[in-house]
């Protein structure tokens, strides 16, 4: 027996380090995705090994593992959360979506040391195409959000790569900065293009101010605001690199790069 199980990344568009404080978010999955196929062996586990700790970790049977992915690593997109959610539903495939974020969340603390929240698994675990995701972690409730025509998004790499397990940032802003960060995502639901972008803007100053930034960002970051044609820009992800998420007027805007679509959740299949 194979199981074949397909993630998508996940790209948030606002609402950053508030998961863990019972905040709110608005991410949606992307279509960048991790594939694990998981073989049944007779007694041996086979593949990466920290790939089969981590299956073990979930309690899954003597299996080869295999893993395709073009989610960029260490780039705020949550590769790390893609692959545990994969080897979570492909141990069981009839696990309620929450409960699947949240052993997700618990292999990935356990055997990668990952301080993370719920944020990157209920992106990518609730995804519908042309929707975001409204998270309330005070109750771990979602509701699907159209995502309005003129938002386009671009992905802009900063080129600092980092690794959250080995980065040290404060879990717990202060209160006061969450609720700023948690009325800018209210704002956004029923915000313009050029009303995001302003949103966006104002979420990266919140990033530098709770110390997740760095000054070779910062810089970036400000470039790509004062760029014409761009609405807003801010860094996406943990922090101390990765990804900078920017709002575009049109896709002609920043032409190199492609823009960033929505993703349905995750897929199973069976082949006997």
């Amino acid at each position: 027996m194979l199981r074949r199980v397909r993630v998508p990344a996940r790209v948030n568009i606002i609402g950053e380090h508030t998961d863990y404080a019972g905040g709110l978010a608005l991410p949606f999955a992307a279509d960048y995705y991790l594939e694990l196929t998981a073989k049944r062996t007779e007694f041996d586990y086979l593949g990466d090994q920290t790939v089969i700790d981590l299956w073990r970790c979930a309690g899954g049977w003597p299996a080869e593992i295999k893993i395709q992915s073009d989610i960029p690593i260490g780039k705020g997109m949550s590769s790390s959360a893609a692959l545990c959610l994969a080897i979570v539903l492909a141990v069981n495939d009839s696990v309620d979506r929450l409960k699947a974020c949240q052993e997700a969340q618990r292999i990935e603390n356990e055997i990668l040391g990952t301080p993370c929240g719920l944020l990157d698994q209920m992106a990518m675990m609730f995804g519908e195409v042309n929707h975001a995701s409204m998270i309330d972690f005070s109750q771990l409730s979602v509701q699907s959000i159209p995502i309005p025509k003129d938002w386009k998004f671009k992905l802009v790499d900063s080129g600092i790569n980092r690794k959250l397990s080995e980065t040290e940032y404060d879990q717990t802003p202060q209160e006061i900065l969450v609720q700023q960060e948690n009325e800018r995502v209210k704002k956004s639901l029923t915000a313009s293009a050029i009303e995001l972008g302003k949103l966006l803007n104002q979420s990266h100053e919140y990033l530098t101010m709770i110390g997740v930034s760095t000054q070779e960002v910062d810089t970036l970051v400000e470039q790509l605001q004062n760029t014409e044609g761009v609405l807003g820009a801010r860094m996406m992800g943990g922090g101390f690199g990765g990804m900078i998420l920017v709002l575009v007027e049109t896709e002609l805007v920043l032409p190199d790069l492609p823009l960033v679509n929505s993703s349905n959740g995750p897929t199973i299949e069976e082949i006997l």
